[in-house]
């Protein structure tokens, strides 16, 4: 009778084994899960927002409640320090999402003091503090002509 009991023993152990073993292991799949989850979600919404900060009419604040701010560029200023810099003086709502839109426009910004508003769009701001390098040179093929 003692070897049954031994037996048992061993068998309900390698069962409670076997069982904490898979509840540990779908427990930790859920959390992995669950992070990749929530991880997805929220690079989605920040996509979301970056591509509307980009290509979308985004201000720091409505028109009721502007606030007019004189900036200075500097002609050795580089396209991220002035990204930056209407961002600490709450012009723009986004550093980068302001740096890629120059960029992919191809935005020629040019050095002076300029008098804009939080709530200015980045098209608005862009209109006062430079010109688009793709318009300059179709006025250049114009005088060419």
């Amino acid at each position: 009778m003692k070897k049954k009991k031994k037996n048992t023993n061993s068998v309900i152990t390698s069962l409670v084994i076997g069982a904490s073993t898979s509840l540990t292991r779908l427990i930790i799949d859920a959390v992995f899960y669950l992070m990749a989850a929530y991880f997805l979600v929220r690079v989605s919404l920040y996509a979301k927002d970056f591509c509307y900060q980009l290509f979308g009419n985004v201000t720091v604040s409505d028109y009721e409640h502007r606030e007019e701010k004189e900036i200075y560029i500097e002609a050795g200023d580089s396209t991220r320090d002035i990204a930056k810099r209407l961002e600490r003086e709450g012009l723009i709502v986004n550093e980068l999402s302001f740096y890629v839109k120059v960029k992919i426009n191809k935005y020629n910004i040019i050095p002076g003091t300029y008098k804009l508003n939080t709530s200015m769009n980045y098209n608005e701001i862009l209109d006062v503090i430079s010109v688009s390098t793709e318009k300059f040179d179709d006025e250049e093929e114009l005088d060419d002509e």
